[in-house]
């Protein structure tokens, strides 16, 4: 039998700007735990925006989130560029509905929307291109307008 993803979480905190681990939620309080070192913050969930993990790592061990903006070459059958067969690729990573995958994480580009699991891993093989350059609340102007 095989090990289910981690599920876990990471929030910005949307007044003082910063983002922190999450320790835990409860959805029927409404109320969202952070770690902030020696402390701990606790407060209403519309005080911050939830970004969950998706079980991915990038080519330097670090944990791959929603929102954050990777970057990376892989291969993807069927898209043939200049330099051989390899896809570049650089956007932001969304949960959503993709066209010939259904529901999955997903980075978007100017060129399109590629499935996250396709770009980070060459071939489905355990061999990771892709890194996390930074993540869309702390480092917006790294994305181009698509």
């Amino acid at each position: 039998m095989q090990a289910g993803r981690e599920i876990k979480f990471r929030a910005w905190d949307t007044v003082q700007d910063k983002m922190l681990p999450v320790e835990s939620i409860n959805f029927r309080n409404d109320v969202i735990s952070l770690d902030e070192g020696d402390n701990s913050v606790s407060d209403s969930s519309d005080m911050f925006i939830l970004m969950q993990f998706t079980g991915l790592l990038d080519k330097n061990g670090k944990e791959i989130y929603e929102g954050d903006i990777i970057k990376g070459t892989t291969y993807l059958y069927g898209y043939e560029l200049k330099n051989g067969r390899q896809f570049d690729y650089f956007g932001a990573v969304e949960w959503g509905a993709q066209a010939d995958v259904g529901l999955c994480w997903f980075v978007s580009d100017k060129q399109g929307s590629w499935e996250l699991r396709q770009t980070v891993h060459r071939n489905d093989i355990d061999y990771c291109t892709g890194e996390v350059i930074g993540n869309i609340y702390e480092n917006p102007d790294l994305l181009p307008a698509i």
